[in-house]
């Protein structure tokens, strides 16, 4: 293709689109338009299409008149006469059968016997036994598909097992019964929390003795309240658990408590799950709780992001390796280098203090705690202070 059009040879790249389209004559326009298919959905389809009808318009548009007209030509339109005519009682083609019904399975009962010999003393057994003692001698063998969970541990159970957990088995449910799931246990709901927020503050801001553990959990706080719990804890002595588990904390408080566990000497158990602690703020309280090393169990999961990242995992990592007294981390920790680094310092803490223990043992020739001591953590680690 040509990039000049005129004889002076001006080429195409200098001349404007305007200036083209002055150029051309109404024909030349007419011819382009016609020639052209745009293809732009924004257009009406009369622009789009080369074809153009040259017919009048006979009158306003009618959708009823034309379906209409569209019937009646059906209607009176003639059917195609069939090449072959139609006979009726003749059949065109194969004719269709049903297909032939599967053989019934033999009876294996009826036909087959099974013909085992187990001995004499076993089958006397057997012969003997009654439907619990084969339902028990089926859950020694592992047969957990021949009953239900009732059972299997009421066959398990010992001479030695406690009272409450031998479970009866429903004597209807045999080898010729229905096995059937057993229905799930229903527990109460957890009660309301009934602590007040204010009188906690006073009683910490009194430095009360009594007061060593506090629970606030599912107790919307506000945050003016936090910041003035969290100044008094700094001065406090005698507060050794505290629970603060969906309390509505923000970030901003969280910082306060950051700073106050850097002064704090007697806190021992801080739960703060299910808030809206960014990562960086729980790292710093991973960090402060390092300045004294009283801290034994500590729960922040389930906060702002449900990732801390690389960068604030490995931080709190390193806090936790340099902590000497902490026993128990609640958290959810994504990379595998960081969760086994903190099982390790966690196993070496336990083990230090075992340690301790068994030095105080031998070294005073008595038990370090005595049983029912409140120093017994739940899981029965010993987690007090000799």
């Amino acid at each position: 293709m040509s990039t000049y059009i005129s004889p002076r040879s001006e080429p195409l790249a200098d001349l404007d689109i305007e200036e083209l389209v002055e150029r051309l004559t109404p024909g030349e326009i007419q011819t382009l338009i016609d020639e052209a298919e745009p293809d732009d959905p924004q257009l009406p389809p009369s622009l789009r299409s080369k074809y153009k009808c040259e017919k009048a318009p006979s009158g306003a548009f009618d959708k009823k008149a034309l379906l209409d007209f569209i019937q009646e030509q059906a209607l009176n339109e003639p059917d195609i006469p069939d090449i072959v005519p139609h006979v009726p009682g003749t059949t065109r083609g194969k004719k269709w059968a049903a297909p032939a019904k599967p053989r019934q399975p033999r009876l294996l009962e009826e036909e087959i016997e099974l013909d085992i010999d187990l001995g004499e003393d076993v089958e006397l057994a057997l012969s003997s036994a009654t439907t619990d003692e084969i339902v028990d001698l089926a859950g020694i063998m592992g047969l957990h598909s021949m009953m239900n969970q009732d059972q299997y541990h009421a066959s398990q159970a010992t001479e030695k097992t406690p009272v409450s957990l031998i479970v009866n088995p429903d004597p209807n449910v045999g080898w010729k019964g229905v096995t059937k799931a057993t229905p799930l246990k229903v527990f109460p709901d957890e009660k309301p929390n009934r602590t007040v927020p204010e009188e906690v503050l006073q009683n910490i801001q009194n430095n009360d003795p009594a007061t060593k553990q506090v629970n606030l959990n599912n107790i919307p706080v506000q945050e003016n309240l936090y910041v003035e719990l969290f100044d008094a804890l700094e001065q406090n002595t005698h507060l050794v658990e505290l629970s603060l588990a969906n309390t509505m904390m923000t970030d901003t408080a969280a910082s306060i408590l950051s700073s106050a566990l850097e002064v704090n000497k007697t806190l021992q158990h801080l739960n703060i799950e299910s808030n809206t602690v960014s990562p960086q703020t729980l790292s710093s309280i991973f960090e402060a709780i390092n300045v004294h090393q009283t801290l034994q169990t500590i729960k922040a999961s389930n906060q702002q992001a449900k990732f801390l990242g690389n960068k604030v995992e490995m931080a709190i990592t390193k806090a936790i390796e340099n902590n000497k007294t902490i026993l128990k981390v609640g958290l959810h920790i994504q990379y595998g280098d960081c969760r086994n680094r903190v099982a390790v310092q966690l196993q070496k803490n336990l083990d230090r203090l075992r340690l301790k223990r068994v030095a105080h043992k031998l070294s005073t020739g008595s038990e370090p705690f005595k049983n029912g001591d409140e120093n017994r953590d739940s899981d029965g680690n010993y987690s007090g202070e000799e």
